[in-house]
């Protein structure tokens, strides 16, 4: 069976289709209150400047709240950043303190050590020189007390020392929180 050739591959004289009457399509005519647009190059241009203006200002729009929220990001990075690098400096600071309190730790055990070293230098020379039973128990007991008493008082004292050497170390990172606390109360409230 021969299919008929597609009306494209038609080919008329321009003579030909000048001659032939043109097509009429029957449109519905518009109810009654209901609008007409009639397509023509008066209404299609003004329709597609108008498209074009407002495309335009919509991107437009778009790329100043884009820019906006960009910048916004930049704000909070620079911020957390800021935030960051204050925290790195107060625990840098807490552990020179610490270093500080250990180094003055070290002496101080150095020199309480050197004394009690003399100390039992000193009584074992003054031991030395007893001659009497009792004289040895007085002697002995007179070193025993004063040995207790600078233990007491140096234990007192170390105690003392690593209190506020704790408190000292951090301090720099209690601050840090307060100021952190203060931030994020800040933002919340804002």
């Amino acid at each position: 069976m021969a299919h008929p050739a597609p009306p494209s591959a038609k080919r008329t004289s321009p003579q030909k289709a000048a001659a032939k009457p043109a097509k009429l399509i029957a449109i519905a005519a518009p109810a009654a209150g209901e609008r007409t647009w009639t397509m023509t190059k008066e209404t299609v241009k003004p329709a597609a400047q108008e498209f074009g203006t407002k495309a335009t200002e919509m991107l437009q729009d778009l790329s100043a709240k884009a820019k906006a929220a960009f910048e916004k990001t930049g704000e909070f990075s620079k911020e957390a950043t800021e935030f960051h690098k204050a925290n790195l400096e107060a625990v840098v600071e807490s552990g020179k303190l610490a270093a500080k309190g250990f180094q003055d730790v070290a002496q101080h055990g150095a020199e309480v050590t050197k004394a009690r070293w003399e100390a039992a230098t000193a009584h074992a020379k003054t031991l030395a020189g007893v001659t009497s039973p009792t004289e040895f128990m007085s002697v002995q007991g007179d070193y025993l007390r004063k040995q207790f008493d600078a233990t007491v008082a140096d234990f007192s004292k170390s105690t003392e020392f690593y209190m506020k050497l704790a408190g000292e170390i951090v301090a720099p990172v209690q601050n840090r929180y307060a100021a952190a606390a203060e931030q994020v109360k800040a933002r919340f409230t804002a």
